[in-house]
């Protein structure tokens, strides 16, 4: 594979893992960094793209994801690391299951549609927009027989914002998880392209993020 290939792979995998950090962080603690989260949505209207640069709007969008993917690939995980290495399994394999379901999916892209109109002729901010799109994750991901279970605060778990937020982020993730596919990414990768991925991740980090 060419460097660039490995590159935005790594870029579409670290959309993952911004989604999935966020999931956590809002569980947890009921806090999501807004320009990272902003970034996530957006990608959910990127129907076309193949270039997380542009589906996120720009690479310095997934500083927290690629520091984040970083994070899990090197040195000793955080119990917290651990919840989100099972989060990140636990989108790609909901994102197969989509896959598997073509009329599920057009629901979702249809639905998604509908939303992005309705944000365009109302003038919405897309942070305003967790609600819908956590509405359509429930109608269609929801009623997959696989169920991924989100662990955390109860009192952040069962605030009702925080909840839509953390479907709308867990639609994302399935959305990075689709442009790492198209790119070519791989769940064995994690084992026999390690190396590759954290040199790729590092030169993006010095190179792309502004310090």
């Amino acid at each position: 594979m060419s460097e660039q290939g490995l590159r935005e792979q790594v870029l579409a995998l670290a959309g993952v893992c911004q989604s999935v950090a966020l999931v956590d962080s809002i569980a947890r603690t009921g806090n999501a960094e807004p320009a990272a989260f902003e970034a996530c949505l957006r990608s959910l209207f990127a129907f076309s793209t193949q270039s997380p640069a542009e589906a996120y709007g720009g690479i310095e969008n997934l500083e927290l994801g690629l520091r984040k993917l970083h994070d899990l690939l090197s040195g000793t995980r955080s119990a917290s690391d651990r919840e989100m290495v099972r989060y990140v399994i636990g989108i790609t394999h909901l994102q197969r299951q989509l896959e598997k379901q073509p009329d599920a999916g057009a629901i979702v892209r249809s639905r998604l549609a509908h939303v992005e109109k309705g944000m365009q002729l109302n003038g919405k901010n897309i942070n305003d927009l967790s609600s819908p799109i956590a509405a359509v994750y429930k109608d269609t991901i929801s009623n997959f027989k696989f169920r991924l279970k989100v662990n955390g605060s109860a009192q952040q778990l069962q605030n009702a914002h925080n909840a839509d937020r953390i479907r709308a982020l867990l639609l994302a993730g399935i959305r990075g998880a689709y442009l790492w596919k198209q790119l070519g990414g791989r769940r064995r990768h994690f084992l026999f392209k390690k190396n590759q991925i954290l040199t790729t991740l590092r030169e993006i980090l010095q190179q792309d993020i502004p310090h």
